[in-house]
């Protein structure tokens, strides 16, 4: 499934100079044998300044069918995947996976693919990114910041191909705070049996709510379900989140019910509702949480009617 989410586009298709570097070739003898009649394609991931993501834990989600034993890549418009993981484990010319010319355990994660040029005209692959250890692949794990990004792949190309990547900016030191009162909800049928909230902030996996006076939660039993993000921080696994920074602008959704018949706070045309919604965000030092703003992603499709924050 493609998503857009945020307001940083990384999006383009950028081609490489040919070269020893992009060929199947390999001095040492221990690279991996590039397909023939292909062109590589190249991703990396930069987690230089967190250092948290490892091997295997990140795939390459995308309008792409991977072969993990050939490393080819076909064009596939449903998105259904398998899709490539990316790895820190040096050169595919060398026996890794990367792009010719990474460096094992940098934290850039990153995978070669090889895709055959199409007979005529070119073909656009579209992708993203997403945590590879969430269970569910159509709606979880998506960490892309941005619109979907893309590369191009034309009739006769020889040339490496880079795809336009990803950098996780370092985290910051600000709190967030959601809250959402079930007493005062948009009209509608909501199962409030279950109340849960999913957000960019920790790769839209869904966390269940407490209104039990735990995790932030000011008053037990009043109805109104709390998130605070420093108290659902968890860095021994992805998806590895962090405190927020100044221009971050973190997305979410609540949640009612149980899956398969869980409902998004939203309403009939697919945008979020902000009735009984309120946000705010805690600087580091500072005693309370500051209400904020709540605005809604625009645009259309999917990504678009979600409700969002921009911290101070």
């Amino acid at each position: 499934m493609k998503k857009l989410f945020g307001s940083l586009i990384l999006a383009g298709t950028f081609l490489a100079g040919c070269g020893s570097d992009n060929s199947g070739s390999n001095d040492a003898g221990n690279g991996f044998p590039q397909p023939a009649g292909t062109v590589a394609v190249n991703f990396t991931v930069d987690d230089t300044a967190n250092k948290l993501w490892k091997s295997s834990e990140l795939e390459w989600k995308g309008a792409m069918l991977y072969d993990s034993t050939t490393r080819k890549a076909t064009y596939d418009s449903t998105w259904a995947g398998p899709w490539a993981k990316l790895y820190d484990d040096g050169p595919w010319t060398a026996g890794g996976h990367e792009p010719a010319g990474a460096v094992a355990g940098d934290h850039k994660l990153g995978v070669t693919v090889f895709v055959a040029p199409p007979a005529t005209g070119s073909q656009s692959y579209e992708y993203g990114l997403r945590d590879a250890t969430n269970p569910d692949p159509v709606n979880g794990g998506w960490v892309w910041v941005g619109n979907n990004g893309s590369f191009t792949v034309a009739a006769g190309a020889t040339a490496a191909i880079t795809a336009a990547g990803l950098t996780f900016p370092a985290h910051g030191t600000t709190d967030m705070k959601l809250t959402i009162d079930k007493n005062n909800l948009a009209t509608g049928t909501w199962d409030t049996t279950r109340v849960a909230v999913k957000g960019s902030a920790w790769g839209w996996s869904e966390v269940t709510l407490v209104d039990d006076g735990t995790k932030g939660d000011a008053t037990a039993g009043d109805g109104i379900y709390t998130y605070v993000l420093s108290s659902n921080l968890d860095q021994t696994k992805p998806p590895y989140p962090g405190l927020l920074k100044s221009g971050d602008k973190p997305e979410f959704i609540f949640v009612f019910g149980t899956s398969p018949n869980s409902k998004e706070y939203k309403n009939g045309s697919a945008v979020a509702n902000t009735q009984g919604v309120t946000a705010g965000t805690k600087a580091s030092g500072a005693s309370s949480f500051t209400t904020q703003t709540i605005a809604i992603t625009g645009g259309t499709g999917l990504g678009s009617g979600n409700t969002y924050i921009t911290v101070p």
